[in-house]
């Protein structure tokens, strides 16, 4: 999948999504790199002494690798770390928000195609969960906001079914509804209009809500469920 990257020496901004080690020693790594997308990269003899990385190549790490390309495969030479959200490691509740993440994109993306798109919303969401942002704001504005870089994302503003804008909102399997099209528990009108708001402000202007509580959290944590199973579609 990476035949279209040249032979020899090349430095690519990214991310670790994925690490594993052979009974030999040797580490690969699936990175998530900027201008050539999802790449598994090799690292002989890394975890047995020979060249070893340390914390540079646990997965969330975010940096500038310095990678060789072979004939058949790339290799990894070093690594300048520059975020590696440490911090996160001891706050198990936004650790494993950001290792779902990590989950998921590893499983939608496309080994070997570009997605900087989806790279740069993963760091900035990445980012909002660090400052303290509730997890489920983060969620759904990352999740939110890669279906809308793929054209997927259910409109928060009309109706699926007949257009007509949306007061509240009823879920269904390919969008919102009204209330006169939907059926079943409702979205209420704030929670509505705070989706929107979450989904579309700036990172300044949610990192300002670092401190505040979320109502209706198992109708945020309901959106976010549903927004997981719209990635579906493209697998």
């Amino acid at each position: 999948m990476n035949d279209f990257i040249p032979q020899g020496l090349l430095r690519h901004s990214g991310v670790v999504l994925r690490r594993t080690s052979s009974p030999e020693g040797n580490l690969s790594l699936y990175l998530l790199l900027r201008t050539v997308g999802p790449q598994w990269v090799s690292a002989p003899g890394a975890s047995r002494g020979r060249m070893r990385f340390g914390g540079s190549v646990e997965p969330l790490v975010w940096g500038n690798f310095n990678l060789y390309k072979g004939t058949k495969r790339l290799y990894l030479k070093s690594v300048d770390v520059s975020e590696d959200f440490w911090a996160l490691r001891r706050d198990p509740e936004r650790l494993r928000i950001l290792l779902e993440w990590d989950r998921l994109l590893s499983l939608h993306l496309v080994p070997g195609h570009p997605c900087d798109d989806v790279l740069a919303i993963f760091y900035w969401s990445s980012i909002l969960v660090r400052q303290g942002v509730h997890p489920l704001l983060a969620e759904w504005r990352f999740l939110w906001k890669w279906l809308n870089a793929w054209g997927l994302a259910p409109s928060l503003e009309q109706c699926v079914t007949c257009g007509t804008t949306l007061a509240n909102g009823h879920w269904t399997a390919t969008g919102l509804q009204c209330d006169r099209c939907g059926r079943g528990s409702s979205i209420p009108a704030d929670v509505l209009r705070q989706f929107r708001i979450v989904a579309g402000a700036p990172i300044r202007e949610l990192e300002e809500r670092s401190s505040a509580a979320v109502e209706g959290e198992e109708i945020w944590r309901d959106g976010c469920r549903r927004l997981k199973m719209f990635l579906e579609y493209v697998r």
